[in-house]
């Protein structure tokens, strides 16, 4: 979901040449979600709006992994995917055990597909136990067969890739909600698409979108906040980890905290004006030290490789395991290998490169 910023963040245009050269940081569930959105357009077989294959499973985000992959090496951009950990507390308040409904659906999904049981089989790889896990569990098979380096953090995605752009391991991170700012990101990217333009929640139709680039340190000095005050700021507004206090937009929670430091002085002020009865001491608590001191994976960055894509997996994984079509994948997939390959010569040239890629050039050539 993300917290609301829009109002009161400045966000500016992007080329793709500004981009070139870069490593970026993806928030990966947040743009796996978004390409689930390719959907049939008038669905009647399965059911349902999602594409499915043979197997009745989704296959939008594989398609749309490799297209993404692709097109970002054609720019002579680097992607790092970044997965989430383990579940917050505060949301594993109205989480079920996610790992264990999935392992349970798997093997009830592997009995259903080996009885060519399809009407059972689509019915559980639709149920939200499977598709969310498997969907992720696919995208790290596909992004490890492509060669890019994948990262599981121990908590969020968002907080690691902030973090791989603090310690100047990437450039930028890729994700359309705002919480990445909460975790401190410098760089924030959005709207990365090759088509430019996106499918209007809920309906057949899409908009005109624009890369844009928020600068987490001009925002800032622009509000006339700092970062523990733009936490805090959030707290007040609906978030994954807290459901805001009514009658509080972005806007007045912006204009309370500047005028009241931080959200205790503003309870103790406002709140017969405003119901602060969830918000307590410990909720508080929790969630600056979530934004604010996030559990992320530190490591050097000789720890990440961009490998060539191994076209006998990517066959493997999409045509045997989903019964894609084969010569659609060969086609693209000597097109990914092409785009690669020019990538790294592009880095090979550029200056001050991450050392990453430079051992990855000097394995590769």
């Amino acid at each position: 979901m993300g917290v609301k910023l829009n109002s009161i963040i400045q966000r500016r245009e992007i080329t793709f040449s500004e981009l070139k050269g870069t490593v970026i940081a993806v928030d990966a569930p947040n743009i796996i979600m978004s390409l689930m959105n390719f959907r049939q357009k008038n669905p009647t077989l399965h059911n349902t709006k999602l594409i499915l294959d043979k197997t009745q499973r989704p296959i939008s985000h594989l398609y749309g992994l490799l297209y993404r992959i692709k097109f970002l090496y054609s720019k002579n951009i680097f992607p790092i995917f970044c997965f989430d950990g383990r579940v917050s507390e505060l949301k594993r308040i109205i989480t079920k055990n996610q790992l264990n409904d999935f392992r349970i659906t798997q093997k009830r999904y592997k009995n259903a597909i080996k009885s060519n049981n399809k009407i059972l089989a689509r019915k559980i790889a639709l149920s939200k136990e499977y598709l969310w896990p498997n969907t992720m569990k696919e995208s790290k098979e596909l992004l490890k067969a492509i060669g890019v380096p994948v990262i599981d953090s121990p908590a969020s995605a968002e907080s690691q890739c902030a973090y791989l752009i603090k310690k100047g391991i990437a450039e930028f991170s890729n994700s359309q909600d705002f919480d990445s700012l909460l975790f401190g990101c410098p760089r924030l990217l959005q709207n990365l698409s090759k088509s430019l333009r996106r499918k209007i929640h809920g309906r057949w139709t899409y908009h005109k979108i624009t890369p844009l680039m928020t600068d987490l340190q001009q925002n800032l000095t622009k509000m006339g906040i700092n970062q523990f005050q733009l936490v805090d700021l959030a707290i007040l507004l609906k978030t994954d980890y807290f459901e805001g206090i009514k009658r509080i937009g972005p806007k007045t929670a912006l204009k309370l905290i500047k005028q009241y430091e931080n959200v205790e002085n503003l309870i103790r002020h406002k709140k017969d004006e405003y119901n602060f009865s969830q918000l307590n001491p410990t909720i508080i608590l929790k969630i600056r030290k979530l934004f604010l001191l996030p559990d992320v994976l530190d490591f050097f960055e000789e720890n990440l490789f961009w490998n060539p894509p191994d076209k006998g997996r990517l066959f493997y994984l999409l045509c045997k395991e989903h019964n894609l079509n084969k010569e659609r994948v060969s086609k693209n997939t000597e097109i990914l290998i092409s785009n690669f390959y020019n990538s790294l010569k592009y880095f090979q040239y550029e200056l001050n490169r991450p050392k990453t890629i430079q051992k990855t050039l000097d394995m590769i050539f």
